[in-house]
C-alpha cells in the first residue's frame, strides 16, 4: 500500500467529503423527483370513466338523443362544455335524471351544446358530436364535465379531446377521428349543427348557466340559470 492511501484524511477533510456527497446525494434526489413530478404534469388523468359506463351503458343514444324516442317527457339540455361554473350545475342534476327518470323509459333528454362565449363554435364540442355521431355523445359530454381541471390544465386541444375519446372503451377512435377531420371544419355539418343550437337558444331566451326546457303532455316549463334537481323534478312533474 502506498504512503498516499495509508494516510488517514485529516478530520476537517473528512467532514468536508461527507458534506459533499450529501449534497451530491441531494441534488440527485431532487432531478430524480423532478423528473418524475414533471412526467406527472405531463399526464392527463381522467376522473370518472366507469361512472360513465355505469351511468349510460345499455340506454339508447342516437344523435343528441339519450334515452327511448317514445319517453312521455323530453329535456333539452342547453350547456356550455368549456364553462368552468356549469359542470356542477350539470354534474348535480343529470346523473340523477339519468338514473330516476331516462333508465325507467320516462323521460329523455336531448343535449344542446350552448356556447356563453361570443363563439358558439367551441372545440369541445366538435369532439362531442364527433362522438354523438357513433352514440356516445353524452359519455363525452359526461366526461368532460367531470374532468374540467384537466382540460384546464392542458388546454381544450387534441391530446385532450382524443384521450376522452380514448377513454369510451366501445367508441372507434380512429372513426371518430376521421369523422371530426371529414365534417369538422367551420362550414361544415358538425358546425352547422352547433349553429343550430345556438339560434335554437337565441330563440328561446337561454341565458348563462345551465338550462332546461321540459316538455310533455301538460305543456312546457322552462328552468333557467343552473335549476336544482328540485325544480327540475317539478317541472316534471307539472308537463306530465
Amino acid at each position: 500500500m502506498s504512503e498516499l492511501a495509508a494516510t488517514p484524511i485529516p478530520r476537517r477533510g473528512r467532514l468536508w467529503v461527507i458534506l459533499a456527497l450529501s449534497l451530491a446525494l441531494v441534488a440527485v434526489a431532487y432531478v430524480i423527483v423532478d423528473v418524475s413530478t414533471r412526467a406527472g404534469r405531463d399526464v392527463i388523468r381522467l376522473d370518472g370513466v366507469g361512472d360513465a359506463q355505469r351511468l349510460f351503458g345499455g340506454l339508447p343514444q342516437e344523435g343528441d338523443r339519450l334515452g327511448s324516442a317514445d319517453a312521455p317527457v323530453s329535456i333539452q339540455v342547453f350547456n356550455d362544455l368549456q364553462c368552468g361554473n356549469c359542470s356542477d350545475e350539470f354534474l348535480a342534476t343529470i346523473p340523477v335524471l339519468v338514473e330516476e327518470r331516462v333508465r325507467p323509459g320516462e323521460a329523455n333528454l336531448l343535449m344542446r351544446h350552448y356556447s356563453i362565449a361570443a363563439n358558439p363554435l367551441e372545440l369541445g364540442f366538435f369532439g362531442a358530436e364527433a362522438a354523438a355521431e357513433q352514440g356516445y355523445g353524452w359519455q363525452y359530454t359526461y366526461l368532460f364535465f367531470r374532468n374540467q381541471d384537466e382540460a384546464e390544465r392542458f388546454g381544450v386541444g387534441e391530446r385532450l379531446m382524443s384521450t376522452l375519446a380514448a377513454s369510451i372503451g366501445e367508441l372507434d377512435v380512429p372513426e371518430w377521428q376521421e369523422y371530426l377531420d371529414r365534417q369538422g371544419s367551420t362550414d361544415g355539418p358538425i358546425a352547422k349543427q352547433l349553429e343550430g343550437y345556438e339560434e335554437l337558444g337565441r330563440d328561446l331566451g337561454i341565458r348563462a348557466g345551465q338550462a332546461l326546457i321540459v316538455s310533455g303532455p301538460g305543456g312546457t316549463r322552462t328552468l333557467q340559470e343552473g335549476p336544482t334537481l328540485a325544480a327540475v323534478e317539478r317541472a316534471i312533474a307539472a308537463v306530465e
